[in-house]
């Protein structure tokens, strides 16, 4: 299939939205990025129509990523644990070794992703300047890639899981403690931004009525 020049620009641009917003997700929670024409003209597609709601959904998977590169300590299930909570467990020598060799393996895997995803979209960026796509060969590397993550996503959390089982008692009821705490205070913001919402709404309501 041959693309004209004069919509090789466009489809360019809307390639790397998709990719740009995928990679996100992929480089934070282990899925693999969209590779088929569907999924690149969808994206930015979906994004406009949502609006608001799409950028809200780009900046919590860029808080995941943050997340998830900023983690002292993660707890399968649960999240990541920050510095001072981690460093207020005063782990023993053993413990401390599990805990860097965790982290070196997710860090060595993340790096491996960034590179694969660089990869990927350079070949497919020279397949549409060389006016040739595959789909087919696409969505079987795709398939590759989510084997691949959910292989590696288990054996980072068998690590980590190893970290929370040298936890004494003291040290897991520490961390329990500080994710129920963070736990209430994400639902008190919940609470907080659903209260400022219908207050709004009322206020708008009122508006319109008063003009009416």
């Amino acid at each position: 299939m041959r693309i004209s020049s004069s919509n090789f620009t466009g489809k360019l641009a809307v390639l790397t939205a998709a990719i740009a917003l995928s990679s996100a997700a992929f480089a934070a929670g282990g899925q693999t990025p969209a590779t088929s024409a569907t999924d690149a003209q969808a994206a930015p597609a979906a994004t406009a129509q949502h609006g608001d709601k799409a950028r809200h959904h780009r900046g919590h998977r860029a808080g995941n990523h943050h997340q998830m590169r900023d983690a002292a300590m993660w707890v399968p299930g649960y999240g990541p644990l920050g510095k001072e909570v981690v460093q207020s467990l005063n782990l023993t020598a053993e413990q401390t070794a599990l805990l860097d060799s965790a982290k070196a393996d997710q860090q060595a895997d993340r790096k491996a992703r960034r590179a694969a995803i660089k990869s990927s979209h350079a070949e497919r960026l020279a397949q549409l300047q060389a006016g040739k796509i595959e789909p087919q060969a696409a969505l079987k590397k795709a398939e590759e890639a989510r084997a691949q993550a959910l292989a590696s996503k288990q054996q980072h959390d068998a690590k980590w899981l190893a970290v929370w089982d040298s936890l004494d008692k003291t040290q897991q009821t520490k961390v329990a403690t500080h994710l129920s705490e963070r736990a209430d205070k994400f639902a008190k913001r919940i609470e907080q931004k659903k209260q400022l919402r219908q207050d709004r709404l009322k206020q708008k309501s009122a508006s319109e009525q008063v003009a009416s």
